[in-house]
């Protein structure tokens, strides 16, 4: 499989705090991939650089081999990558498939003056944002609910509603952020289900998660950091047996 997303070399300072120190690592093409590690350990920092809400002091993020690394956020969601949060950020003042429908926006092309004066170019952009909207609801079991109030429905269909908001960007690449914080074990399991079926899409997945159980199952590959450094990459099972990763995180009860 080829890269997709290549992070090389990156550090990031704030001050006289190193967050990241020389992380690299890369998520090919469908693939699943995990970033653990206990709170403080950068997962975060390194998200935002990814999406462009921060810069790294040192270092470049490509994807699809172009350097993004730098560039609005705004412009990374266009080349293709799209992001969840840790606590959900919906709009809650609009129903559910209103907050699917703004995820569309980054791929509309009628413009401002079509829609005002309602002209045929944005009336069938509009038909066709709907029916987006609804498969993608569909697909995340929430079509039933499409017209109800996001701010109404339960924690863990609005992270539901979140990640289809984020695939109605026509994402290559997902970011997920903590997807199954919050949730019981019934939850945690639809939503690993609702995981492969994403891959199953062709849209490869970043995932960060505290739910080991979670991790493990999903992921082809997990990479593992401590105090902003890459200790251990590979595959579930070599992460298990990785002895440096156990001692100082799967044996952590403040970890699971």
């Amino acid at each position: 499989m080829s890269k997709l997303l290549e992070i090389d070399n990156i550090w990031k300072s704030f001050g006289g705090l190193t967050a990241l120190a020389d992380v690299s690592f890369s998520v090919e093409h469908k693939q699943i991939k995990s970033l653990i590690g206990p709170n403080g350990a950068g997962k975060t920092t390194l998200y935002n650089i990814i999406t462009g809400f921060s810069v790294p002091t040192e270092g470049t993020v490509r994807f699809c081999g172009n350097r993004i690394d730098g560039l609005k956020p705004h412009i990374i969601a266009g080349k293709g990558i799209a992001r969840t949060f840790q606590n959900v950020e919906l709009f809650d003042n609009m129903t559910v498939i209103e907050n699917v429908m703004m995820g569309c926006h980054v791929r509309t092309e009628a413009g401002l003056f079509s829609g005002a004066f309602r002209l045929p170019a944005a009336q069938t952009e509009k038909r066709a944002v709907v029916e987006k909207s609804l498969e993608l609801l569909d697909f995340v079991n929430l079509k039933e609910r499409a017209h109800e109030d996001s701010a109404g429905l339960p924690f863990g269909l609005q992270r539901y509603l979140e990640i289809a908001r984020a695939m109605a960007t026509e994402p290559k690449l997902l970011l997920l952020d903590e997807p199954a914080s919050g949730l019981d074990t019934t939850e945690s399991q639809a939503l690993t289900e609702l995981i492969l079926k994403i891959r199953n899409r062709g849209i490869a997945v970043l995932l960060v998660e505290h739910n080991m159980e979670v991790a493990m199952e999903i992921s082809d590959e997990i990479v593992v950091l401590n105090y902003g450094v890459n200790i251990a990459e590979g595959t579930p099972r070599q992460i298990q047996n990785n002895p440096e990763v156990v001692s100082a995180y799967l044996g952590d009860e403040s970890y699971a």
